[in-house]
């Protein structure tokens, strides 16, 4: 006789969520999710806190076997509105054409005709898309273009597993740093940020100017204030252990005490690559998370102990106050990276045990490029010019 097991509903975006069944020869029998996904009924959900517009949140539920999820009882809604956080999410309704039919993005597509809002923004080129509201649940259509978080759907599973999982095993060699490795990777690429950046150009000689050095601030702001809310939305779920915690946490409040900066539309292509790379980490173990934002952290540190700099503000005669004067700001702001940078080297290495070496080299390498890209939009030559 087979004795059958509902696990309890945890509404936890980290965590798996399977209905089982244990059998007499010691194996489950299970509806089973993705990794990180939960079971509703027979479909599994996952919340993404990653900004996205419509097109490439879908992107990314296809890539995971399903689509942008679509809510077909109030029951189905209230769930999915217990995943989200206080911002709107996509959901899988669109709209082709103004004042056409809507449908959810499902094989076959199903029209939708039990809207709780059914309240029109004003639909631009490419169509309109559904969004849910965080405080009460209702559904409102929104441009498609705009970045919002979103929550994917995909059918079940029922597969065997057996009870018995081994742990993933260290790919890392005993006696190196994991840092050292994971930053070999990338350190040309990082070397080749700081020769082709105008910004570090007019650090190191000495001639910052008060737009460029502006400009930096309002565009770490735009990133700053976006990943800060991933991590609003993960910290809570991230229940030990207590040190990646504890980094996730202060790191939240750095970010929170950067200046704000209203995010212009369409959102610069810098940015949307940098927020897109984090699809590839919220579901991991948060260590990775750690990793993304190391690339920052790391670029920051190196900068600030860059010699050619160094030297060339040595040479800056006592006329030139501003370019000195931003420099110590700059610096004083920079160090707050290399305290963090000691701390998270130290704590990868406590955690090398159950870190995937090229899993992590990768995603540093990934957000490195997006730094590049940053260094890269910010023109301070032509602020010169002007």
């Amino acid at each position: 006789m087979m004795v059958c097991v509902l696990f309890p509903l945890v509404l936890s975006v980290l965590l798996t969520e399977t209905s089982a069944c244990l059998s007499p020869s010691g194996a489950e029998a299970v509806t089973s999710c993705p990794a990180r996904w939960l079971l509703f009924g027979q479909r599994c959900f996952v919340f993404y806190p990653v900004w996205s517009s419509w097109s490439n949140a879908e992107t990314v539920c296809t890539q995971a076997g399903g689509d942008l999820a679509s809510l077909h009882t109030p029951e189905e809604r209230q769930f999915a509105l217990q995943l989200s956080t206080h911002t709107s999410v996509w959901l899988g309704g669109y709209q082709q054409h103004k004042n056409s039919s809507w449908f959810w993005k499902e094989s076959p597509p199903l029209r939708i005709s039990d809207w709780t809002n059914q309240s029109q923004e004003k639909t631009r080129e490419g169509g309109a898309c559904l969004q849910m509201d965080p405080e009460n649940g209702e559904l409102n259509s929104a441009p498609c273009g705009e970045l919002r978080f979103f929550i994917c759907s995909v059918e079940g599973s029922s597969e065997v597993l057996p009870i018995d999982r081994k742990p993933v095993e260290s790919d890392l060699v005993p006696g190196v740093r994991v840092f050292d490795v994971v930053w070999s990777y990338s350190d040309m690429l990082a070397e080749d940020i700081l020769r082709s950046s105008s910004f570090v150009r007019q650090f190191r000689t000495g001639q910052l100017t008060q737009g460029c050095y502006t400009s930096f601030l309002q565009q770490e702001a735009l990133y700053l204030h976006r990943v800060r809310s991933t991590l609003e939305a993960l910290v809570s779920s991230v229940q030990e252990p207590d040190d990646v915690r504890s980094l996730l946490q202060d790191t939240l409040k750095h970010y929170s005490s950067t200046n704000q900066t209203t995010l212009t539309s369409p959102p610069p292509p810098w940015l949307i690559w940098a927020l897109q790379s984090f699809h590839s980490v919220v579901l991991e173990d948060p260590i990775y998370l750690l990793v993304a934002l190391s690339a920052r952290s790391s670029l920051r540190s190196l900068l600030i102990q860059d010699q050619e700099l160094q030297s060339g503000l040595e040479q800056v005669s006592g006329s030139i106050v501003t370019a000195e004067s931003l420099y110590q700001e700059w610096r004083q702001d920079s160090l707050k990276e290399v305290t963090w940078m000691q701390r998270y080297m130290k704590l990868i290495e406590e955690h090398r045990a159950s870190l995937e070496l090229f899993k992590a080299v990768n995603i540093f390498k990934e957000h490195m490029m997006n730094q590049k890209s940053f260094y890269k939009s910010l023109d301070c030559d032509a602020e010169v010019l002007r």
